[in-house]
């Protein structure tokens, strides 16, 4: 076991400059609950729905300054409250995380040593379970209940040795190109815990200049590549896939309705397919923007986009109540979203390629998935999985 090692903060890349930048001392952290939350400073536990959650995010303009950074975690159970499914949601589970932060201050990880000396498997997920599981939902789409979802596995790993959150963040981000985009991390003193991400995809960008505008970059479409020389024919073959396309497209569709329905303001595809590298992986994506209107707050964008249409599929509503069945398992992290206002940074990822990490039992909790339509092959999208998790752990060099 390891003790926590010093208070909350959270790490956020900032890809234009190559550098993290890092909030602390927290004034405000709460942990929110379907009917209560936890207040993580103090320990107290207070009788609030979280309904009240929601209407806090209101208060949070777009077009304000934040000097003091406020971070919120919006785990994918989340969004059977978001999609009035209040029903699937369970009592003790985490739906959000609220923060507020006094100091920030940059940070170059690029070297730092690092004493992570790997992790076990505890579990993996087997092609017989994931296949049965595929045979459901593949009856849901020929049913016509929906025409793409995206079916997840967990993984579970438990560290070799003791280490403490410093230490996997350097080996995780210590070498030039290994943060993704939208690469982040929460450590909580209290429990001990982290929230960690490299995630590629973003929910949104609000962007103030040239004009106010809201940007959403949906993945669809994956190919493993083992060495680098490999990326050029990989790119060639990904774009060039009906079946990938199909389901880029549309997801794509989903997030321009998304967007637009958020203030009745036209979104426009700015790019339909572009290549995108990872460790162990070429993705594709799409861009999508929409004009922002004054008085556009953050509740307003959560209502409109959370979850992702990527992590989740098409209808959003009917999928998820779909998966609910069909995986049996919490998300939690995974396939939620991040969201950090913090002065010209404001910004929501989709929590791809992210893990929870509980440094008291030394164990990480990872999962992967990928969409499923009508043309997918069981084992094709079974080894889509597991490539990705494969992703995750070169991140790690393991």
């Amino acid at each position: 076991m390891t003790k926590a090692t010093s208070e909350t903060y959270s790490l956020f890349y900032l890809p234009n400059q190559g550098r993290f930048i890092k909030f602390s001392a927290p004034s405000t952290a709460y942990i929110y609950y379907k009917s209560f939350r936890i207040n993580l400073l103090t320990g107290v536990r207070e009788e609030i729905l979280i309904d009240q959650f929601l209407n806090c995010l209101e208060e949070q303009q777009l077009c304000s300054d934040y000097d003091k950074a406020k971070v919120y975690h919006l785990f994918y159970e989340l969004g059977y409250i978001i999609e009035n499914l209040q029903e699937l949601a369970k009592e003790n589970i985490p739906l959000a995380i609220e923060l507020e932060y006094e100091e920030s201050t940059f940070e170059n990880i690029h070297g730092r040593a690092t004493n992570f000396e790997g992790l076990e498997v505890l579990q993996y997920p087997s092609f017989k379970d994931y296949s049965k599981k595929f045979s459901e939902g593949r009856d849901k789409l020929l049913d016509g209940e929906c025409y793409q979802f995206n079916l997840t596995s967990p993984f579970y790993f438990q560290f070799k040795e003791t280490t403490s959150p410093e230490s996997f963040i350097n080996k995780a981000w210590s070498e030039a190109g290994k943060p993704s985009a939208f690469a982040h991390c929460t450590y909580l003193a209290e429990p001990n815990k982290m929230l960690f991400s490299n995630s590629p995809e973003c929910l949104f960008q609000f962007k103030s200049e040239p004009r106010p505008t809201i940007y959403s970059m949906p993945i669809k479409g994956t190919v493993k590549v083992s060495e680098d020389s490999q990326r050029k024919q990989a790119w060639e073959t990904l774009k060039s896939c009906p079946k990938n396309e199909a389901e880029l497209f549309m997801i794509t569709d989903l997030v321009r309705n998304d967007l637009t329905r958020i203030q009745l303001s036209p979104s426009k595809v700015r790019a339909k397919k572009l290549m995108l590298n990872v460790p162990g992986i070429v993705h594709q994506f799409s861009i999508v923007e929409a004009n922002a209107h004054e008085g556009l707050n953050l509740y307003q964008l959560v209502k409109g986009l959370f979850p992702g249409g990527s992590v989740t599929g098409a209808p959003k509503k009917n999928v998820l109540k779909i998966l609910r069945k069909l995986e049996a398992y919490d998300r939690g992290m995974y396939c939620g979203s991040t969201i950090v206002l913090h002065k010209n940074l404001k910004a929501g990822s989709i929590n791809i390629r992210s893990c929870e990490i509980d440094f008291t039992t030394s164990e990480l909790k990872y999962c992967a998935g990928g969409g499923i339509t009508l043309k997918s092959r069981p084992q094709d999208e079974f080894d889509e999985t597991y490539a990705k998790m494969e992703s995750f752990l070169q991140l790690l060099k393991l």
